[in-house]
């Protein structure tokens, strides 16, 4: 009879030990083989990709226009943004206000934000069909019109390039056709955002139901 020592018990878990490392190693890529490559935000410099977005492959094919028009409203947004800070450069230069034109540069992190708060969630709601995201992505599509239209109204002194902004600058003809420009702009880029907010309010009750009935019938 085989007398259990205290070796053989540690040669155990060591082998152990090392059949667990192996099945987690095939796990990992197992999973690798499976999940694509991240390619979002395109490499360069220091920045490398974190998730990987492909509205062709990932988006069924009935949401994949609403899911290009929105794309089109995110990078809309950048270019209004720099064009903001742009024509606050101008005003600042011929006479305008420091102040206003400093905090011109604040917006920029609404290129991150409206990714985050608006689009992204948009995105993985309909791939995933996650009801948290579809609430989350609702909320942040009203923050991004609510910010669109702060920035059409365009307080003197808060960076925006709005409507009252382009008021004060009456007498400056080159300043006040841009900042005109911009005040014109905004409230536009929000009517397509608040369009855009209400045909996701049908898609996502839409989507919604067919969750339910799905879930429904896995039950049955």
């Amino acid at each position: 009879m085989m007398t259990i020592t205290e070796a053989i018990v540690l040669e155990k878990e060591r082998q152990n030990a090392a059949r667990r490392d192996a099945l987690n190693k095939r796990s990992q890529n197992v999973s690798r083989l499976a999940e694509p490559e991240p390619n979002f935000p395109p490499e360069c410099c220091c920045v490398k990709p974190v998730i990987y977005h492909n509205i062709r492959e990932q988006v069924p094919v009935t949401q994949q226009r609403f899911m290009y028009i929105l794309a089109g409203l995110y990078v809309t947004l950048m270019i209004l943004i720099i064009y903001n800070i742009a024509a606050a450069l101008v005003a600042f230069i011929l006479g305008g206000s420091a102040l206003h034109f400093g905090l011109s540069f604040v917006y920029l992190l609404g290129l991150p934000g409206a990714w985050i708060s608006w689009y992204y969630n948009v995105y993985c709601a309909i791939v995933y069909a996650s009801r948290s995201r579809q609430l989350i992505a609702l909320l942040g599509l009203l923050l991004g019109v609510v910010f669109d239209g702060w920035m059409a109204i365009g307080i003197t002194g808060f960076g925006g390039c709005g409507w009252i902004y382009a008021l004060s600058l009456t007498r400056k003809v080159a300043p006040f056709v841009l900042v005109l420009i911009s005040a014109i702009l905004w409230p536009l880029h929000g009517f397509a955002l608040c369009v855009m907010l209400l045909r996701y309010w049908r898609l996502s009750r839409v989507l919604l139901k067919n969750t339910a009935n799905i879930y429904r019938q896995s039950i049955v």
